[in-house]
């Protein structure tokens, strides 16, 4: 399996870690989630992303490859 840019057991994601999987900006993730389109928490002032919620936004924007991995 090819090195994954996160903790494979995490339960949360990072917005960068988010931003490596789906090979985008950093502010992209951040756009996504301040228009709803990505459900996210900001426990301490920083942003985490549920894999169960990156996995359904995989999905749904037809990335099954990468839903698979999460």
């Amino acid at each position: 399996m090819a090195d994954l840019p996160f903790d494979p057991h995490a339960k949360y994601l990072t917005v960068k870690e988010v931003a490596a999987l789906f090979r985008i900006c950093p502010k992209t993730v951040r756009r996504w989630i301040d228009a709803g389109e990505l459900a996210a928490t900001k426990p301490g002032g920083h942003w985490r992303i549920a894999r169960a919620d990156l996995k359904a936004l995989a999905a749904a924007r037809g990335n099954r490859g990468l839903a698979d991995v999460l």
